[in-house]
Protein backbone atom coordinates (compact mmCIF):
# COMPACT_ATOMS: atom_id res chain seq x y z
CA UNK A 1 0.00 0.00 0.00
CA UNK A 2 1.98 2.52 -0.59
CA UNK A 3 0.88 4.21 2.40
CA UNK A 4 3.22 7.69 2.93
CA UNK A 5 1.26 7.95 6.33
CA UNK A 6 1.36 4.93 8.10
CA UNK A 7 3.96 2.10 8.94
CA UNK A 8 4.82 -0.62 6.88
CA UNK A 9 3.10 -3.85 8.28
CA UNK A 10 0.27 -2.94 10.44
CA UNK A 11 -1.59 -2.32 7.26
CA UNK A 12 -0.14 -5.61 5.38
CA UNK A 13 -2.99 -8.35 6.22
CA UNK A 14 -5.08 -7.08 3.77
CA UNK A 15 -2.73 -4.22 2.56
CA UNK A 16 0.61 -2.81 2.76
CA UNK A 17 2.97 -0.86 1.27
CA UNK A 18 4.87 -2.09 -1.94
CA UNK A 19 8.74 -1.86 -2.06
CA UNK A 20 9.46 1.18 -0.22
CA UNK A 21 12.19 1.30 -3.49
CA UNK A 22 9.44 1.03 -5.56
CA UNK A 23 6.67 3.29 -4.50
CA UNK A 24 8.01 5.53 -1.80
CA UNK A 25 10.57 6.44 -5.25
CA UNK A 26 7.87 6.73 -7.36
CA UNK A 27 6.37 9.62 -5.19
CA UNK A 28 9.58 11.54 -4.03
CA UNK A 29 12.02 11.27 -7.03
CA UNK A 30 11.32 14.28 -8.84
CA UNK A 31 10.91 15.50 -12.57
CA UNK A 32 14.38 16.60 -13.37
CA UNK A 33 16.01 14.68 -16.10
CA UNK A 34 18.93 12.62 -14.83
CA UNK A 35 22.19 14.74 -14.80
CA UNK A 36 25.01 13.70 -17.66
CA UNK A 37 27.91 12.08 -16.94
CA UNK A 38 29.79 10.50 -14.28
CA UNK A 39 28.43 11.91 -10.49
CA UNK A 40 29.64 9.87 -7.94
CA UNK A 41 27.22 7.89 -6.29
CA UNK A 42 26.49 8.26 -2.77
CA UNK A 43 28.04 5.93 -0.46
CA UNK A 44 31.36 6.22 -2.80
CA UNK A 45 33.38 3.15 -3.85
CA UNK A 46 31.84 1.01 -1.46
CA UNK A 47 30.71 -1.89 -3.90
CA UNK A 48 31.31 -2.66 -6.97
CA UNK A 49 29.46 -2.33 -10.63
CA UNK A 50 27.42 -5.04 -11.82
CA UNK A 51 29.67 -7.01 -13.87
CA UNK A 52 30.65 -10.78 -14.01
CA UNK A 53 28.00 -12.75 -12.41
CA UNK A 54 27.28 -10.07 -9.93
CA UNK A 55 24.19 -8.05 -9.83
CA UNK A 56 24.08 -4.32 -8.26
CA UNK A 57 20.57 -3.14 -6.76
CA UNK A 58 20.19 0.57 -6.31
CA UNK A 59 17.57 1.06 -3.06
CA UNK A 60 16.07 4.37 -2.35
CA UNK A 61 16.33 3.75 1.48
CA UNK A 62 18.27 1.53 3.62
CA UNK A 63 16.73 -1.09 5.75
CA UNK A 64 16.09 -0.03 9.88
CA UNK A 65 16.53 -3.72 10.41
CA UNK A 66 17.01 -7.62 8.54
CA UNK A 67 14.00 -8.70 11.24
CA UNK A 68 10.98 -8.76 8.59
CA UNK A 69 8.89 -8.91 11.55
CA UNK A 70 10.36 -5.98 13.16
CA UNK A 71 10.68 -3.16 9.88
CA UNK A 72 8.44 -0.62 9.36
CA UNK A 73 10.08 -0.54 5.61
CA UNK A 74 8.95 -3.57 3.63
CA UNK A 75 11.65 -6.09 2.82
CA UNK A 76 13.15 -5.97 -0.30
CA UNK A 77 16.83 -7.09 1.10
CA UNK A 78 15.06 -9.73 3.33
CA UNK A 79 13.22 -11.42 0.68
CA UNK A 80 16.32 -12.69 -0.94
CA UNK A 81 17.11 -14.22 2.43
CA UNK A 82 14.29 -15.08 4.31
CA UNK A 83 11.24 -17.29 3.36
CA UNK A 84 7.93 -18.23 4.13
CA UNK A 85 5.37 -21.48 4.09
CA UNK A 86 4.10 -19.37 1.13
CA UNK A 87 4.41 -16.85 -1.40
CA UNK A 88 2.22 -14.74 -4.01
CA UNK A 89 3.62 -15.11 -7.53
CA UNK A 90 3.41 -12.28 -10.25
CA UNK A 91 -0.09 -13.38 -10.98
CA UNK A 92 -1.31 -12.74 -7.64
CA UNK A 93 -1.91 -16.60 -6.84
CA UNK A 94 -0.34 -18.23 -3.41
CA UNK A 95 2.43 -21.05 -4.33
CA UNK A 96 4.30 -23.65 -1.99
CA UNK A 97 7.45 -21.73 -0.73
CA UNK A 98 8.77 -23.86 2.56
CA UNK A 99 5.43 -25.78 2.29
CA UNK A 100 4.75 -28.71 -0.16
CA UNK A 101 1.49 -27.41 -1.21
CA UNK A 102 -0.83 -24.74 -0.24
CA UNK A 103 -2.95 -25.55 2.55
CA UNK A 104 -7.10 -25.53 1.00
CA UNK A 105 -10.20 -27.54 2.46
CA UNK A 106 -9.98 -29.80 -1.28
CA UNK A 107 -6.78 -31.45 -0.32
CA UNK A 108 -7.52 -31.62 3.76
CA UNK A 109 -4.68 -29.50 4.65
CA UNK A 110 -7.70 -27.00 6.30
CA UNK A 111 -10.28 -28.43 8.51
CA UNK A 112 -13.34 -26.63 9.10
CA UNK A 113 -15.34 -26.89 12.62
CA UNK A 114 -18.98 -26.71 13.99
CA UNK A 115 -17.80 -24.18 16.63
CA UNK A 116 -16.52 -21.38 14.04
CA UNK A 117 -12.81 -22.51 14.18
CA UNK A 118 -10.86 -24.40 11.91
CA UNK A 119 -7.29 -25.88 11.61
CA UNK A 120 -4.50 -25.56 8.91
CA UNK A 121 -1.72 -28.54 8.20
CA UNK A 122 1.34 -27.41 6.60
CA UNK A 123 3.65 -30.15 5.41
CA UNK A 124 7.25 -28.68 5.10
CA UNK A 125 9.84 -29.78 1.89
CA UNK A 126 12.44 -32.59 3.27
CA UNK A 127 15.60 -31.61 3.54
CA UNK A 128 15.58 -27.74 4.05
CA UNK A 129 18.31 -26.27 5.60
CA UNK A 130 19.06 -22.88 7.17
CA UNK A 131 22.27 -20.95 5.52
CA UNK A 132 24.42 -21.95 8.29
CA UNK A 133 23.66 -26.12 7.62
CA UNK A 134 21.12 -26.57 10.46
CA UNK A 135 18.03 -28.39 9.03
CA UNK A 136 14.53 -26.72 9.01
CA UNK A 137 11.72 -28.23 11.31
CA UNK A 138 7.98 -27.64 12.29
CA UNK A 139 9.91 -26.13 15.58
CA UNK A 140 10.99 -22.91 13.91
CA UNK A 141 7.41 -22.24 12.30
CA UNK A 142 6.11 -22.85 16.05
CA UNK A 143 8.73 -20.23 17.36
CA UNK A 144 8.40 -17.70 14.22
CA UNK A 145 4.47 -17.84 15.61
CA UNK A 146 5.44 -17.78 19.55
CA UNK A 147 8.09 -14.91 19.24
CA UNK A 148 6.13 -13.05 17.07
CA UNK A 149 3.09 -13.49 19.10
CA UNK A 150 4.87 -11.74 22.11
CA UNK A 151 6.64 -8.87 20.17
CA UNK A 152 6.13 -5.17 19.76
CA UNK A 153 6.90 -5.65 15.95
CA UNK A 154 5.07 -3.81 13.27
CA UNK A 155 3.98 -7.16 11.62
CA UNK A 156 1.84 -9.14 14.01
CA UNK A 157 -0.98 -9.54 11.82
CA UNK A 158 -2.33 -13.48 11.76
CA UNK A 159 -0.41 -14.52 15.18
CA UNK A 160 -3.62 -13.89 17.17
CA UNK A 161 -5.91 -15.55 15.21
CA UNK A 162 -3.74 -18.68 15.55
CA UNK A 163 -4.64 -20.39 19.21
CA UNK A 164 -1.56 -22.92 19.28
CA UNK A 165 0.38 -25.01 16.95
CA UNK A 166 1.14 -28.76 17.35
CA UNK A 167 4.10 -30.23 15.28
CA UNK A 168 3.99 -34.34 15.58
CA UNK A 169 6.73 -34.54 13.58
CA UNK A 170 9.93 -32.26 12.62
CA UNK A 171 7.86 -31.56 9.16
CA UNK A 172 4.16 -31.18 10.24
CA UNK A 173 3.06 -28.10 11.64
CA UNK A 174 -0.94 -27.81 12.82
CA UNK A 175 -2.52 -24.31 13.42
CA UNK A 176 -5.43 -24.29 15.48
CA UNK A 177 -7.21 -20.80 14.31
CA UNK A 178 -9.88 -19.29 16.84
CA UNK A 179 -11.58 -18.14 13.67
CA UNK A 180 -12.14 -19.37 10.57
CA UNK A 181 -9.92 -16.70 7.78
CA UNK A 182 -9.78 -17.59 4.04
CA UNK A 183 -7.19 -14.49 3.95
CA UNK A 184 -4.69 -16.86 5.87
CA UNK A 185 -2.00 -16.70 3.39
CA UNK A 186 -1.74 -12.80 3.76
CA UNK A 187 0.19 -13.20 6.49
CA UNK A 188 2.16 -14.15 9.18
CA UNK A 189 4.20 -17.41 8.21
CA UNK A 190 4.18 -15.87 4.24
CA UNK A 191 6.71 -13.62 5.58
CA UNK A 192 8.96 -15.47 6.80
CA UNK A 193 10.36 -18.36 9.03
CA UNK A 194 12.82 -17.82 11.81
CA UNK A 195 15.29 -20.40 13.34
CA UNK A 196 14.75 -21.66 16.67
CA UNK A 197 18.36 -22.66 17.08
CA UNK A 198 19.36 -19.02 16.49
CA UNK A 199 16.73 -16.70 18.13
CA UNK A 200 15.85 -19.16 21.74
CA UNK A 201 19.14 -17.71 22.89
CA UNK A 202 18.74 -14.13 21.42
CA UNK A 203 16.60 -11.17 23.11
CA UNK A 204 14.08 -10.40 20.40
CA UNK A 205 13.31 -7.20 22.11
CA UNK A 206 17.03 -6.28 21.62
CA UNK A 207 17.16 -4.69 17.52
CA UNK A 208 20.83 -4.98 18.24
CA UNK A 209 20.46 -8.52 18.29
CA UNK A 210 22.21 -10.75 15.85
CA UNK A 211 19.06 -11.91 13.97
CA UNK A 212 17.74 -8.68 13.07
CA UNK A 213 21.52 -7.38 12.03
CA UNK A 214 22.97 -10.63 10.41
CA UNK A 215 19.74 -13.13 9.74
CA UNK A 216 20.15 -16.72 8.45
CA UNK A 217 17.61 -17.51 6.05
CA UNK A 218 16.62 -20.47 3.82
CA UNK A 219 16.53 -18.25 0.78
CA UNK A 220 18.58 -18.50 -2.33
CA UNK A 221 20.81 -15.93 -1.06
CA UNK A 222 22.80 -15.78 2.25
CA UNK A 223 23.46 -12.41 4.16
CA UNK A 224 27.11 -11.37 4.40
CA UNK A 225 27.94 -7.56 4.69
CA UNK A 226 25.98 -4.26 5.76
CA UNK A 227 28.14 -1.41 5.62
CA UNK A 228 25.59 1.21 7.18
CA UNK A 229 25.15 3.97 4.76
CA UNK A 230 26.20 2.29 2.09
CA UNK A 231 24.91 -1.04 0.97
CA UNK A 232 24.25 -4.56 2.16
CA UNK A 233 25.69 -7.60 0.28
CA UNK A 234 24.60 -11.50 -0.30
CA UNK A 235 25.72 -14.04 -1.77
CA UNK A 236 24.52 -17.61 -3.43
CA UNK A 237 23.30 -19.84 -1.34
CA UNK A 238 24.92 -23.35 -2.63
CA UNK A 239 22.82 -25.64 -0.62
CA UNK A 240 19.02 -24.10 -2.10
CA UNK A 241 16.42 -26.45 -1.97
CA UNK A 242 14.78 -25.01 -5.03
CA UNK A 243 15.82 -24.16 -8.27
CA UNK A 244 19.10 -21.76 -8.88
CA UNK A 245 20.52 -19.23 -7.67
CA UNK A 246 22.25 -18.41 -10.48
CA UNK A 247 24.22 -15.26 -9.78
CA UNK A 248 27.65 -15.32 -7.43
CA UNK A 249 26.31 -12.39 -5.69
CA UNK A 250 23.78 -9.50 -4.96
CA UNK A 251 24.62 -5.90 -3.84
CA UNK A 252 21.99 -3.90 -2.24
CA UNK A 253 23.29 0.23 -3.09
CA UNK A 254 21.40 2.95 -0.53
CA UNK A 255 20.77 5.42 -2.67
CA UNK A 256 18.28 7.91 -1.98
CA UNK A 257 18.45 10.54 -5.11
CA UNK A 258 16.69 8.90 -7.99
CA UNK A 259 18.57 11.11 -10.54
CA UNK A 260 21.81 9.82 -8.88
CA UNK A 261 20.13 5.97 -9.74
CA UNK A 262 18.83 7.00 -12.99
CA UNK A 263 22.29 7.99 -13.72
CA UNK A 264 24.16 5.18 -12.38
CA UNK A 265 22.11 3.24 -14.62
CA UNK A 266 23.96 5.10 -17.50
CA UNK A 267 27.65 4.35 -16.14
CA UNK A 268 27.06 0.59 -15.34
CA UNK A 269 27.00 1.36 -11.82
CA UNK A 270 24.03 -0.37 -10.86
CA UNK A 271 22.23 -2.92 -13.11
CA UNK A 272 18.57 -3.04 -11.07
CA UNK A 273 17.08 -0.21 -9.74
CA UNK A 274 12.97 -0.29 -9.34
CA UNK A 275 10.04 2.47 -8.33
CA UNK A 276 11.33 5.32 -11.21
CA UNK A 277 8.97 8.70 -11.28
CA UNK A 278 6.24 8.63 -13.70
CA UNK A 279 8.27 11.65 -14.39
CA UNK A 280 11.39 10.74 -15.14
CA UNK A 281 10.27 7.32 -17.72
CA UNK A 282 10.91 8.88 -20.50
CA UNK A 283 14.67 8.86 -19.09
CA UNK A 284 15.11 5.52 -18.92
CA UNK A 285 12.85 4.08 -21.40
CA UNK A 286 15.12 3.44 -24.14
CA UNK A 287 18.65 2.83 -22.56
CA UNK A 288 21.16 1.07 -23.67
CA UNK A 289 21.75 -1.72 -22.37
CA UNK A 290 19.13 -2.19 -20.22
CA UNK A 291 15.24 -3.14 -20.00
CA UNK A 292 12.51 -0.84 -18.93
CA UNK A 293 9.50 -2.89 -17.36
CA UNK A 294 6.55 -1.48 -16.77
CA UNK A 295 4.09 -3.59 -14.60
CA UNK A 296 0.58 -2.65 -12.97
CA UNK A 297 1.02 -3.02 -9.07
CA UNK A 298 -1.95 -3.79 -6.61
CA UNK A 299 -1.75 -0.64 -5.26
CA UNK A 300 -3.60 2.75 -5.28
CA UNK A 301 -3.79 6.29 -5.14
CA UNK A 302 -6.47 8.07 -3.21
CA UNK A 303 -7.94 11.32 -2.06
CA UNK A 304 -8.96 10.53 1.61
CA UNK A 305 -11.61 12.39 3.26
CA UNK A 306 -12.12 13.30 7.19
CA UNK A 307 -15.78 12.70 7.52
CA UNK A 308 -15.98 14.37 10.85
CA UNK A 309 -14.89 17.80 9.08
CA UNK A 310 -17.75 20.41 8.57
CA UNK A 311 -18.63 20.21 4.50
CA UNK A 312 -16.91 16.45 4.68
CA UNK A 313 -19.69 15.08 6.95
CA UNK A 314 -22.21 15.81 3.97
CA UNK A 315 -22.26 12.97 1.38
CA UNK A 316 -23.37 15.16 -0.87
CA UNK A 317 -20.29 16.79 -1.00
CA UNK A 318 -18.11 13.81 -0.91
CA UNK A 319 -19.88 12.50 -4.32
CA UNK A 320 -19.73 15.99 -5.47
CA UNK A 321 -15.85 16.07 -5.19
CA UNK A 322 -15.56 12.43 -6.91
CA UNK A 323 -17.52 13.97 -10.04
CA UNK A 324 -15.60 17.30 -10.12
CA UNK A 325 -12.12 15.45 -10.69
CA UNK A 326 -11.00 14.30 -13.83
CA UNK A 327 -9.19 11.13 -13.46
CA UNK A 328 -8.10 10.06 -17.05
CA UNK A 329 -6.88 13.82 -17.45
CA UNK A 330 -4.98 13.79 -14.49
CA UNK A 331 -2.85 10.55 -15.53
CA UNK A 332 -2.32 11.63 -19.05
CA UNK A 333 -1.41 15.04 -17.52
CA UNK A 334 0.68 14.16 -14.89
CA UNK A 335 2.41 10.73 -15.45
CA UNK A 336 2.32 10.01 -18.97
CA UNK A 337 -1.05 7.76 -18.92
CA UNK A 338 1.29 5.17 -17.30
CA UNK A 339 -1.01 4.69 -14.47
CA UNK A 340 -4.69 3.33 -15.16
CA UNK A 341 -8.16 5.13 -13.60
CA UNK A 342 -9.77 3.40 -11.44
CA UNK A 343 -13.02 3.28 -9.08
CA UNK A 344 -12.62 1.03 -7.11
CA UNK A 345 -10.05 -0.74 -4.79
CA UNK A 346 -9.50 -3.98 -6.35
CA UNK A 347 -7.12 -3.13 -8.23
CA UNK A 348 -7.19 -4.53 -11.97
CA UNK A 349 -4.53 -7.32 -11.21
CA UNK A 350 -6.27 -8.31 -7.91
CA UNK A 351 -7.97 -11.71 -8.46
CA UNK A 352 -11.22 -9.84 -6.26
CA UNK A 353 -11.62 -6.62 -8.89
CA UNK A 354 -15.27 -6.48 -10.30
CA UNK A 355 -14.81 -5.95 -13.87
CA UNK A 356 -16.81 -3.61 -15.31
CA UNK A 357 -17.48 -1.78 -12.47
CA UNK A 358 -17.76 2.15 -12.70
CA UNK A 359 -18.53 4.87 -10.17
CA UNK A 360 -22.07 6.23 -10.40
CA UNK A 361 -19.61 10.04 -8.85
CA UNK A 362 -17.38 9.57 -12.25
CA UNK A 363 -15.70 12.79 -14.25
CA UNK A 364 -19.29 14.98 -14.58
CA UNK A 365 -18.52 18.72 -12.93
CA UNK A 366 -22.29 19.41 -14.09
CA UNK A 367 -23.57 16.70 -11.96
CA UNK A 368 -21.24 17.84 -9.15
CA UNK A 369 -22.69 21.47 -9.20
CA UNK A 370 -26.32 19.65 -9.54
CA UNK A 371 -25.55 18.02 -6.43
CA UNK A 372 -24.12 21.18 -4.46
CA UNK A 373 -26.73 23.17 -5.60
CA UNK A 374 -29.71 20.71 -4.46
CA UNK A 375 -27.73 19.74 -1.09
CA UNK A 376 -28.35 23.58 -0.19
CA UNK A 377 -24.35 24.46 -0.98
CA UNK A 378 -24.62 27.93 -2.88
CA UNK A 379 -22.00 30.15 -4.79
CA UNK A 380 -21.14 33.21 -2.59
CA UNK A 381 -19.34 36.55 -3.57
CA UNK A 382 -16.25 35.12 -4.25
CA UNK A 383 -17.79 31.97 -6.00
CA UNK A 384 -17.02 29.13 -2.95
CA UNK A 385 -20.16 27.19 -1.88
CA UNK A 386 -21.52 27.76 1.96
CA UNK A 387 -24.36 26.40 3.71
CA UNK A 388 -25.42 27.17 7.33
CA UNK A 389 -22.21 29.46 8.22
CA UNK A 390 -20.03 26.46 6.70
CA UNK A 391 -17.79 27.10 3.39
CA UNK A 392 -16.68 24.52 1.48
CA UNK A 393 -12.96 25.25 1.74
CA UNK A 394 -10.45 22.57 2.41
CA UNK A 395 -6.61 22.06 2.84
CA UNK A 396 -5.57 18.83 0.29
CA UNK A 397 -2.21 17.85 2.05
CA UNK A 398 0.49 15.04 1.82
CA UNK A 399 4.14 14.30 2.83
CA UNK A 400 6.85 16.47 1.69
CA UNK A 401 9.14 14.90 -0.94
CA UNK A 402 6.38 13.02 -2.59
CA UNK A 403 6.08 14.67 -5.88
CA UNK A 404 3.37 12.33 -7.25
CA UNK A 405 1.40 13.66 -4.46
CA UNK A 406 2.23 17.13 -5.09
CA UNK A 407 2.04 17.45 -8.51
CA UNK A 408 -1.92 16.05 -7.93
CA UNK A 409 -2.41 18.70 -5.53
CA UNK A 410 -2.76 21.40 -8.12
CA UNK A 411 -4.73 19.36 -10.63
CA UNK A 412 -7.34 18.69 -8.02
CA UNK A 413 -7.46 22.52 -6.33
CA UNK A 414 -8.09 23.15 -10.09
CA UNK A 415 -11.21 20.69 -10.71
CA UNK A 416 -12.76 21.98 -7.28
CA UNK A 417 -12.38 25.37 -7.84
CA UNK A 418 -14.48 24.89 -11.01
CA UNK A 419 -17.71 23.55 -9.04
CA UNK A 420 -17.54 26.10 -6.57
CA UNK A 421 -14.68 24.21 -3.78
CA UNK A 422 -11.67 25.79 -2.69
CA UNK A 423 -8.86 24.34 -1.39
CA UNK A 424 -5.39 24.55 -0.65
CA UNK A 425 -2.33 22.35 -0.73
CA UNK A 426 -0.04 21.63 2.24
CA UNK A 427 2.84 19.83 2.60
CA UNK A 428 4.34 18.23 5.74
CA UNK A 429 7.00 16.49 6.63
CA UNK A 430 6.48 12.99 7.06
CA UNK A 431 6.21 12.10 10.49
CA UNK A 432 4.29 14.99 10.73
CA UNK A 433 1.81 13.81 8.32
CA UNK A 434 1.99 10.28 9.53
CA UNK A 435 0.68 11.56 13.48
CA UNK A 436 -2.18 13.60 11.23
CA UNK A 437 -3.60 11.20 9.50
CA UNK A 438 -3.40 8.71 12.49
CA UNK A 439 -4.91 11.44 14.85
CA UNK A 440 -7.56 12.60 12.55
CA UNK A 441 -6.05 16.26 12.20
CA UNK A 442 -6.12 16.64 8.42
CA UNK A 443 -9.16 17.70 6.29
CA UNK A 444 -8.38 16.15 2.42
CA UNK A 445 -5.33 13.41 2.47
CA UNK A 446 -3.34 12.44 -0.82
CA UNK A 447 -1.87 9.40 -0.47
CA UNK A 448 -1.67 5.34 -1.29
CA UNK A 449 -1.79 1.86 -0.61
CA UNK A 450 -0.55 -1.14 -1.62
CA UNK A 451 -1.98 -4.74 -0.67
CA UNK A 452 -1.45 -8.34 -0.95
CA UNK A 453 -4.31 -10.27 -3.11
CA UNK A 454 -7.06 -11.00 -1.41
CA UNK A 455 -10.86 -10.08 -0.80
CA UNK A 456 -11.02 -8.64 2.71
CA UNK A 457 -10.37 -4.28 3.32
CA UNK A 458 -12.12 -4.42 6.30
CA UNK A 459 -9.13 -2.67 7.99
CA UNK A 460 -9.87 0.41 5.58
CA UNK A 461 -13.58 1.16 6.35
CA UNK A 462 -14.85 -0.85 8.93
CA UNK A 463 -16.93 0.97 11.80
CA UNK A 464 -15.17 -1.40 14.38
CA UNK A 465 -12.23 0.47 14.98
CA UNK A 466 -10.23 -3.13 16.42
CA UNK A 467 -11.47 -3.84 12.71
CA UNK A 468 -11.27 -1.18 10.67
CA UNK A 469 -8.31 0.12 12.14
CA UNK A 470 -6.83 2.45 9.19
CA UNK A 471 -10.29 4.12 9.14
CA UNK A 472 -8.87 7.31 9.77
CA UNK A 473 -11.77 9.63 8.26
CA UNK A 474 -14.03 8.05 10.49
CA UNK A 475 -16.74 7.09 7.61
CA UNK A 476 -19.45 5.03 8.99
CA UNK A 477 -21.53 2.88 6.43
CA UNK A 478 -22.98 -0.33 7.71
CA UNK A 479 -24.00 -1.44 4.56
CA UNK A 480 -20.59 -1.58 4.01
CA UNK A 481 -20.12 -3.85 7.40
CA UNK A 482 -22.40 -6.09 7.31
CA UNK A 483 -20.81 -7.80 3.76
CA UNK A 484 -17.40 -7.16 5.31
CA UNK A 485 -17.40 -8.84 8.33
CA UNK A 486 -19.26 -11.83 6.32
CA UNK A 487 -16.25 -11.58 4.04
CA UNK A 488 -13.97 -12.19 6.70
CA UNK A 489 -15.08 -15.26 7.47
CA UNK A 490 -16.33 -17.13 4.29
CA UNK A 491 -14.96 -19.76 2.35
CA UNK A 492 -16.59 -19.99 -0.58
CA UNK A 493 -15.13 -18.57 -3.65
CA UNK A 494 -18.25 -17.11 -5.51
CA UNK A 495 -20.08 -16.03 -2.26
CA UNK A 496 -17.04 -13.50 -1.33
CA UNK A 497 -17.03 -12.24 -4.38
CA UNK A 498 -20.42 -11.33 -4.53
CA UNK A 499 -19.94 -9.86 -1.19
CA UNK A 500 -17.15 -7.52 -2.98
CA UNK A 501 -19.77 -6.57 -5.05
CA UNK A 502 -22.00 -5.77 -2.31
CA UNK A 503 -19.11 -4.24 -0.33
CA UNK A 504 -18.28 -1.98 -3.34
CA UNK A 505 -21.53 -0.48 -3.91
CA UNK A 506 -21.89 0.48 -0.44
CA UNK A 507 -18.41 2.08 -0.39
CA UNK A 508 -19.22 3.85 -3.92
CA UNK A 509 -22.54 4.93 -2.31
CA UNK A 510 -21.01 6.97 0.07
CA UNK A 511 -17.79 7.32 -0.37
CA UNK A 512 -14.66 7.23 2.43
CA UNK A 513 -12.45 8.23 -0.34
CA UNK A 514 -11.87 9.03 -3.85
CA UNK A 515 -10.03 6.07 -5.63
CA UNK A 516 -7.80 8.08 -8.35
CA UNK A 517 -6.01 5.22 -10.52
CA UNK A 518 -3.80 2.33 -10.34
CA UNK A 519 -0.38 2.42 -9.93
CA UNK A 520 1.99 1.40 -12.44
CA UNK A 521 5.77 0.67 -11.39
CA UNK A 522 8.74 1.49 -13.42
CA UNK A 523 12.04 -0.72 -13.45
CA UNK A 524 14.95 -0.86 -15.39
CA UNK A 525 17.43 -3.55 -15.29
CA UNK A 526 20.38 -4.39 -16.76
CA UNK A 527 19.58 -6.17 -20.23
CA UNK A 528 21.79 -9.37 -18.98
CA UNK A 529 19.36 -10.39 -16.39
CA UNK A 530 16.67 -12.88 -17.02
CA UNK A 531 14.46 -14.51 -15.10
CA UNK A 532 13.10 -11.44 -13.87
CA UNK A 533 8.99 -11.37 -13.00
CA UNK A 534 7.81 -8.14 -11.53
CA UNK A 535 5.95 -9.04 -8.18
CA UNK A 536 2.71 -6.05 -8.17
CA UNK A 537 1.92 -7.57 -3.96
CA UNK A 538 3.66 -6.13 -1.05
CA UNK A 539 5.91 -9.03 -0.93
CA UNK A 540 8.20 -7.09 -3.20
CA UNK A 541 10.28 -8.11 -6.64
CA UNK A 542 12.58 -9.69 -4.93
CA UNK A 543 10.33 -12.71 -3.22
CA UNK A 544 10.98 -14.70 -6.00
CA UNK A 545 14.52 -14.05 -7.21
CA UNK A 546 16.00 -18.11 -7.33
CA UNK A 547 15.60 -18.31 -10.97
CA UNK A 548 17.18 -14.87 -12.00
CA UNK A 549 20.36 -15.02 -13.95
CA UNK A 550 22.91 -12.60 -15.62
CA UNK A 551 23.39 -13.99 -19.24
Amino acid sequence: MLNYDLSRRRFVQGAGLTSIAALLAACGGGNAPAPEGGEEAEGGEAAPASAGNDLVIALNYEPDTMNIYATHLLGDVQAMVVEGLLVPNGDMVYVPRLAKEVPTVENCLITMKDDGTMDITYNLREGLKWHDGEPVTSADVKITWETVSASEWESTDGCYDIDSIDCPDDLTVVCHYNKQTPDFAQCLFTFGIMPKHIIKNLDMADETNEYDNAPVGTGPYKFVEWKRGEYIRLEKNEDYWGEGPYMDSVTFRFIEDENTRINMLKTGEIGFTAGISYGNYDQVKDLPGMQCITHGLNSWRYLDFNCTKPGLDDVAVRRAISCAIDKQALVDQLFAGLPTPCDQSWMPSDPYHVEGFTSQWSYDPAKAEQILEEAGWVKGADDVREKDGVRLEFIVGCAQGRQEMESMQQVIIDDLKKVGIKVTAETYAASAWSSMMWDGEYELGLGGYITSPGASHTLFWASDPELGYLNRGKWFNPAFDEPSYKLDSEMNEETRKALVKERLAAFDDTLPQVILYASTEIISATDRLQGFEPNPTNMTNFCMSAPWKLA
